[in-house]
């Protein structure tokens, strides 16, 4: 049903030129069915099922509907509008040049060869130019046998075929820098924390693609060589660095005689991820809106730009405009097709929105009825792959559980919590790369071992506040997002939370020292 629904929105969001095919005039089963999904109203296949199939206990023929509606969407997919604004010239050439190439795979299956050149040498020319260079090589093939076993003119057989080997040899070089990008990047969609010896595997990699990269100028060879060389620096959390690159590779995108919106986006993006880091916050800001001049709505990018919008929002203390970033994201249509680990990220950032709008730091609006009342076993649930994040983002789960607990006096529950926060802080987060978050969680564990008396708690915690000050965020060798808001910042919300009285409903364990 995922990929139905998406391909649904792709046909509704781009006007197409010939909505009859979808049959969407007449009152068919499959016109219906589409209406539904581009309206949101059916979630799962088993809504879908009892809705047009009410009881029916063979699913036999809502399989064949389902079935219909995806070949003429797929149909449809031909006759998408491309004249839209939100289209740069690069984008369009890619749609029209990706829909002739088929044409003419086509046609030279059915052994239609005039056709078949005649497309293949009038869509070169942009391959070309905006540097499709798999669609190039496949064209080059094509047009040489061509020339060579039909024609017999050796002239543009020698042509099509040195130029084939020019653009064979970037494209494996392309795809070695994307192959070394994936294995860079494979450790971390799932688990944010610190990973040991990237950093070198990231050296070693940028310095076997640099002779390439000097070779040759290709849009995806210097986009994937671009982003590991920045990984050499932001795997450690070099941001000055970094920012450096970041203006390497906006100079060299910039450039180019179209509009390499990819690249450069990437390249603000990580420059407002350094500003963040760095608490430079107008340089930021700049960053963010050159962002929100390349990115198209509702793409990936754009999901993953307002994330780090929400960041540096609650990083400068702006935090009823990180609620509103929050709720325009999260109720974008296209928010249900992120990845689960995306979304998951989301789910842990709402956490904080409750806890926020708990201690009176947000003022949520009278209609949002999520921000009533926080559940944390629906929060649990909703985050089971960051939960496995031992090192990365389980700590910001596992502070906003302790957090919320203590601002709420569950007192009872929160040793309960601490208790097993404890033993976790001992065994994962005593190394170099967690230890602002072993500090954190060694002064969360002195709230219960003062009897959750402020000042008390003060006094118990102030050796673990000195350490944790004397390793800025900013320069921690920890993963850039898992804390959410800086640790000083939460502690003085936590010590808020506390009063000037002793709690004696319970004894309070005897926490281990570090």
């Amino acid at each position: 049903m995922k990929s139905l629904k998406e391909i649904v929105y792709i046909v509704t969001k781009n006007k197409l030129k010939a909505i009859e095919l979808l049959d969407t005039s007449k009152r068919s089963r499959v016109s219906a069915f589409y209406e539904k999904l581009a309206n949101n109203e059916l979630e799962t296949d088993e809504d879908a099922l009892q809705y047009f199939f009410p009881g029916a206990a063979d699913k036999t023929p809502y399989r064949k509907l389902k079935a219909s509606l995806r070949k003429k969407l797929i149909n449809s997919l031909f006759f998408l509008d491309l004249k839209q604004p939100s289209y740069n010239d690069r984008q369009r050439a890619y749609y029209e040049c990706h829909k002739e190439w088929g044409a003419a795979k086509i046609l030279l299956g059915k052994n239609a060869w005039d056709a078949c050149v005649e497309i293949c040498e009038r869509i070169l020319k942009y391959a070309l130019k905006y540097e499709f260079t798999e669609m190039a090589l496949d064209l080059l093939r094509i047009l040489r046998l061509h020339y060579s076993t039909r024609v017999g003119d050796l002239k543009r057989f020698e042509e099509y075929k040195q130029a084939h080997q020019l653009y064979e040899a970037m494209f494996i070089a392309e795809n070695k820098a994307e192959q070394y990008y994936c294995e860079l990047v494979i450790p971390y969609v799932n688990n944010r924390s610190t990973k040991e010896g990237q950093q070198l595997l990231a050296l070693e990699y940028y310095s076997a693609l640099r002779p390439l990269m000097e070779k040759y100028d290709s849009y995806r060879l210097h986009l994937y060589g671009s982003m590991i060389r920045l990984m050499t620096y932001t795997i450690v959390n070099d941001y000055r660095n970094a920012l450096s690159v970041c203006d390497d590779v906006i100079a060299f995108f910039e450039a180019k005689p179209y509009d390499a919106h990819t690249p450069l986006l990437a390249a603000y993006y990580q420059k407002l991820v350094s500003y963040t880091q760095l608490r430079e916050f107008p340089q930021g800001k700049l960053a963010a809106q050159k962002c929100l001049g390349l990115v198209e709505e509702g793409a990936v990018n754009w999901f993953r730009y307002y994330e780090l919008y929400f960041i540096l929002a609650m990083f400068t203390g702006q935090y009823q405009d990180a609620y509103e970033i929050y709720c325009g994201v999260s109720a974008h249509p296209r928010f249900a097709y992120l990845p689960s680990n995306d979304r998951e990220i989301w789910a842990i950032y709402e956490a904080y929105q409750h806890y926020l709008a708990d201690i009176g730091r947000i003022r949520p609006a009278k209609q949002e009825k999520r921000f009533s009342k926080f559940r944390l076993g629906r929060f649990l649930n909703q985050t089971p792959i960051f939960s496995k994040d031992k090192r990365g983002m389980n700590v910001a789960i596992l502070a906003i559980q302790a957090l919320f607990l203590i601002q709420q006096k569950k007192y009872n529950r929160a040793i309960d919590r601490l208790e097993a926060i404890e033993k976790y802080c001992n065994r994962y987060l005593h190394k170099n790369d967690t230890i602002r978050s072993y500090y954190f969680i060694k002064m969360l564990l002195a709230i219960p071992q003062a009897n959750f008396h402020r000042q008390g708690v003060v006094r118990h915690a102030a050796a673990y506040l000195e350490k944790l000050q004397s390793v800025p965020l900013e320069s921690a060798q920890q993963s850039a997002k898992i804390e959410i808001v800086p640790y000083e910042r939460l502690w003085e919300f936590a010590l808020d939370s506390l009063e000037e009285k002793v709690y004696t409903g319970r004894n309070t364990p005897r926490f281990t020292p570090p």
